[in-house]
């Protein structure tokens, strides 16, 4: 049996207390364990966004050239000081969850010793390159110590060779968040993606430099009222699509009309500085291809940043017009743009490689199971996305937005496991009152 999870997304609660109760991992992994009563093997893959090392407000305390964007070539023992202050942040914060991690043959009741593996995604790209954040990234799984880097990909031709799976976390296909080349070595995932500015500087750096004009405000918000407004801003990261942000925003100003200048003014201050940033306007000057014709990554990112420098939240839905404009309306049921990307990815890995059944991939939240063709020799291939256990905010066609908690995981038997099943898919929603 091989089960598949990704995206958990477990932070150090400085950008919002949006960790998953341990008791959602107890009673998933008791179910998962008794779909197969006599499993040849139970091999878990973390596949990637498992410690979430962007998604806090840490970086931001801390010099520029300090930050794992920053200079990490001159300061790389400063970064690391600093990168295992937020891992040990989030394993305390998740301690209950990682205590069943690492117990998991008890906990399930297995009558065979599990394996872990683990492969990083894009928020936990620096779980790979120290070796300090290597041990307790083993440890809190409950992996044996060892020296090596993790794998950047699952290929079980390499394991048992009795699934014909074939995984990545998929950020590599995501212009965004992969700087490296097609050839996917440990230094290809090393490079810096923009992706990393953007989740901290923007995403995170959003709700807390909001809060910070907010609470300079005269007269002072009511305590309760500042608690829900940082409590809805820090769920900025959760919208979907991501466009709907600045619909998110104003909605804000309508449950606190008098803070509109200081949001204006948030929004304003954290473009300019995201601009200023030296990674930033190298990664401009790397990206541009000066074709007036065909903007390139680098056209897109500008044009965002300067929309958000003349921001006027009063003018909320022109600005959404022209953020759809650039960057193209993403459906708020069907996949968008990375998932297209994803299952392209898929569909021309195993179109040129017959040898796998499957490709699985998490990164875009989004779960899906999209049939890709059948073999001339007769053998389904199946592209799966493992989809999150974050909640997620999502755009109502006609007003507002609605909150869901997501749990998704697949699982793939060998012939003798489970008759005739070869996989299954499980995506469970919760919407709390």
């Amino acid at each position: 049996m091989l089960v598949f999870m990704s995206d958990f997304h477990f932070i150090d609660e400085t950008a919002g207390g949006h960790n998953i109760p341990a008791q959602a991992f107890k009673g998933t992994f008791e179910d998962i364990c008794k779909f197969c009563d006599e499993p040849e093997e139970v091999r878990i893959v973390f596949l990637g966004d498992i410690f979430d090392l962007l998604r806090t407000t840490y970086w931001l305390k801390v010099p520029e050239a300090d930050r794992p964007w920053g200079d990490i070539d001159k300061n790389w023992k400063t970064v690391e000081a600093h990168a295992n202050n937020i891992i040990d942040q989030i394993l305390q914060k998740n301690s209950d969850t990682f205590g069943i991690f690492q117990n998991l043959t008890d906990v399930c009741h297995l009558p065979v010793e599990l394996e872990r593996v683990y492969i990083p995604g894009n928020h936990d790209r620096l779980c790979n390159i120290f070796d300090s954040l290597r041990d307790k990234v083993r440890a809190g799984l409950g992996m044996p110590p060892d020296t090596t880097p993790f794998p950047h990909s699952y290929d079980d031709l390499q394991y048992s060779n009795r699934y014909g799976v074939f995984a990545r976390h998929g950020h590599e296909f995501d212009q965004w968040n992969y700087e490296g080349t097609t050839n996917y070595t440990n230094a290809d995932y090393a490079q810096v993606p923009i992706g990393d500015a953007i989740t901290t500087q923007l995403v995170a750096g959003l709700p807390y430099t909001i809060m910070n004009y907010v609470k300079q405000m005269t007269p002072p918000l009511p305590a309760s009222q500042l608690t829900a407004l940082e409590r809805n801003l820090q769920e900025i990261d959760n919208i979907r699509p991501y466009s709907a942000v600045l619909q998110w925003l104003f909605y804000q100003v309508q449950e606190n009309p008098g803070i509109q200048n200081e949001i204006n003014h948030a929004v304003k201050d954290i473009a300019q500085n995201f601009n200023n940033l030296d990674m930033v306007k190298r990664w401009y000057k790397r990206h541009r291809t000066l074709n007036p014709f065909a903007p390139d990554s680098s056209d897109m990112l500008q044009a965002a940043i300067e929309m958000f420098k003349q921001f006027n939240v009063g003018a909320a839905e022109d600005l959404v017009t022209i953020f759809n404009t650039i960057f193209g309306s993403s459906d708020r049921i069907q996949p968008g743009k990375a998932d297209e990307a994803l299952i392209e990815a898929a569909q021309d890995f195993l179109t040129h490689t017959s040898a796998y059944r499957y490709v699985a991939m998490g990164h875009t939240h989004n779960a899906l199971e999209v049939p890709i063709r059948v073999t001339t020799n007769g053998m389904d291939q199946v592209y799966f996305n493992t989809g999150t256990w974050r909640k997620k905010y999502t755009q109502g066609r006609s007003n507002g937005f609605i909150g869901t908690k997501y749990l998704t995981y697949t699982i793939f038997y060998t012939p003798k496991e489970n008759g005739d099943q070869s996989f299954e898919t499980w995506t469970g929603s919760l919407q709390e009152p």
